[in-house]
């Protein structure tokens, strides 16, 4: 059933699972079968039934069970199956509904940011950027166990140790103060419970990007839980990130209406990655002149001081200088993969 794409195009199904869109490359496709086609029978490997394609019994995976942890398992009548094929591996997915294949440019096709997963051994292979928002470009064949798809992942990546970033806060703050003329941007966050005592957080005004709000915004399942998803901003997928959670405080997440801070790293965007992050929830933004007053914080903090660049004593409150780098190479992007 697959047919060609044109030249510089994908040709795309569009899968919906609940009010998520996903989409799966047509090569991948071996043919649409009605859900009246199923036999349910449940399997210790995930699958909710089979289908025959010819003489072959072809086992059927709900998609939302695959990709969402935890999720309800629904009625096994309602749908439509898709069945997949890679060489003589067939296997066939559950959906709500399916849409026709379409042509999309390559460039709106972007890697997955790896902060939000992993591109070599998770369920999706990048991100589908349109003009009315994002979809998630699926990865078929690690939606369901190895031994069905026939999928070999490869061995896991060593990842170096990292050394605490607050002994060396105070060089890297500098130069990067540097480089943006002189100021820093403070702010707040929004959290779910008050902190203790009042918190600011600071980044270089060469860090700080835009102030937005009411992106189109999707969420990406297996995500790590400081990831509140991927906002469309021009023609990006950004990576939108709890920064409270993430530094295991109080949670600030994302609520519709609320202000994001776009910010990019140090280390800066490569063609896997385009080097931002969006915080939500940001409150009472101030653009400081340098220098200004401040010292080390002088006790212990009851959240992951490590994941700080540094902590201080500035305008009587404490100042955090999270490390944005950190966050932007949570997980390494495959340097080799390819859309």
């Amino acid at each position: 059933m697959s047919t060609q794409a044109k030249s510089g195009t994908r040709r795309l199904v569009r899968c919906v699972v609940g009010n998520e869109t996903y989409c799966i490359d047509n090569d991948w496709l071996d043919s649409i079968q009605v859900v009246e086609n199923l036999y349910p029978s449940r399997s210790a490997d995930g699958s909710i039934g089979w289908i025959r394609r010819f003489d072959e019994k072809v086992p059927v995976f709900r998609l939302a069970d695959q990709i969402y942890s935890g999720h309800s398992r629904g009625p096994s009548r309602q749908g439509v199956i898709v069945v997949l094929r890679k060489g003589e591996k067939l296997w066939a997915l559950l959906v709500d509904k399916v849409a026709a294949a379409t042509e999309v440019p390559l460039d709106q096709m972007c890697p997955l940011p790896a902060v939000a997963g992993d591109t070599l051994r998770g369920h999706f292979r990048g991100v589908v950027v349109e003009e009315e928002g994002i979809m998630l470009y699926l990865a078929p064949d690690r939606v369901v166990p190895p031994e069905v798809s026939g999928v070999k992942n490869p061995a896991p990546q060593a990842v170096p140790a990292r050394p605490s970033h607050v002994r060396v806060a105070p060089r890297r703050i500098q130069v990067g103060l540097r480089r943006a003329a002189q100021q820093i941007i403070t702010f707040s966050l929004v959290h779910e419970n008050p902190m203790p005592s009042p918190v600011r957080f600071g980044v270089t005004a060469g860090q700080a990007v835009e102030i937005v709000s009411e992106l189109p915004m999707i969420a990406v399942p297996q995500a790590p839980p400081f990831v509140v998803g991927l906002a469309k901003w021009r023609s990006l997928p950004i990576p939108v990130v709890d920064l409270g959670a993430w530094l295991g405080m109080t949670p600030a997440p994302y609520t519709p209406g609320c202000r994001l801070l776009l910010c990019r790293g140090t280390i800066g965007g490569s063609g896997q990655d385009a080097g931002l992050l969006a915080v939500p929830a940001v409150d009472d933004i101030r653009k400081l002149d340098l220098p200004i007053e401040y010292r080390p914080w002088p006790e212990p903090v009851k959240w992951n001081g490590a994941l700080a660049l540094g902590i201080y004593r500035a305008e009587r409150m404490m100042l955090v200088i999270p490390d944005l780098d950190a966050i932007l190479s949570f997980q390494t992007a495959a340097s080799s993969y390819r859309m």
